[in-house]
């Protein structure tokens, strides 16, 4: 993109070059020096007709505006596009740093792995028995269960003292002001079904039931940090969350702002982030943000 504008210019730039050149052409006679008297009471000396100096026609000055514009309607765009992806990357890169040095402090101050995450090799069981509205209601044995949630409130409150909040919603995030209106799974489900019945939506979106839309603004526990950024919990749960990278600014959609991740580990293991990659139409996953970053 960049190299056809640089030989765009560099041709319109030739070619007003070369229109200049044949608008005011050096006469020959002009090139030696040439001594002459004015006549007395002489002021100024006329040159021939030919050496007269000639304006650009309006028609060659709209050609040349045309031609930057349709250069500039070609890059502006794109430009606007990289500049955009380049600020995104950056405000992801510093709330994914915030909320990671923020586990690993409190990790610390615990003196110990505390036990909340989910196994890193847990396999959960299916879905045994739905009511009539999709909703699972009888889950299958876990065929390996790793998960651990003895200590989420002890590291809950560290994460308190670790991240710079200024403002605690613990339910009603929208009534109380912590966060926009974000869609939940529900809306990302039917925009990729516009057709699912209410009862296909719920079973598609059944076993993770907090990201669902009324959930997200009515039941999650949410924390406005000083920078901007908001860390919004599924539940109340500190081990499963998203982040949105600008606070209420917008777009306010999941892989634009808000991106989710969940807590990992195995027994002694330190705690790590892990990416879920949930997108709307258009976006970019956790995944693709933290290969952008070198994470």
């Amino acid at each position: 993109m960049f190299s056809f504008v640089k030989r765009t210019y560099r041709l319109i730039v030739l070619s007003l070059k070369n229109k200049l050149s044949s608008r005011f052409p050096l006469h020959s006679s002009l090139k030696k020096r040439v001594a002459f008297t004015l006549a007395e009471g002489a002021t100024h000396v006329a040159l021939p007709t030919s050496q007269r100096k000639s304006a650009f026609t309006l028609a060659e000055v709209l050609i040349t505006l045309g031609i930057i514009g349709v250069v500039a309607a070609i890059t502006i765009p794109a430009l606007m596009a990289n500049y955009q992806k380049m600020v995104q990357r950056q405000q992801f890169k510093k709330a994914y740093n915030t909320v990671y040095n923020a586990f690993r402090l409190a990790e610390t101050n615990l003196g110990y792995h505390p036990m909340c995450y989910y196994g890193d090799d847990n396999k959960g069981g299916e879905c045994l028995e739905y009511d009539d509205k999709g909703e699972c209601i009888k889950w299958g044995n876990y065929i390996v269960n790793s998960n651990q949630n003895s200590d989420c409130d002890v590291l809950k409150n560290e994460m308190k003292k670790t991240l710079n909040i200024i403002k605690i919603c613990e339910g009603n995030g929208v009534a109380d002001g912590c966060i926009p209106e974000y869609n939940g799974i529900d809306k990302i489900y039917t925009d990729n079904k516009p057709d699912a019945t209410e009862q296909e939506i719920t079973t598609g979106t059944t076993g993770e039931s907090g990201w669902r839309t009324n959930n997200i603004r009515t039941k999650a526990h949410v924390w406005v940090l000083s920078d901007g950024v908001i860390f919004v919990m599924y539940n109340d749960w500190i081990k499963y969350f998203v982040f949105d990278i600008n606070g209420k600014k917008g777009p306010n959609k999941w892989g634009y702002d808000l991106f989710p991740f969940q807590l990992k580990s195995n027994l002694d293991k330190p705690l790590y982030l892990t990416p879920v990659n949930r997108i709307e139409k258009g976006g970019v996953t956790c995944t693709k943000m933290l290969q952008d970053i070198g994470r």
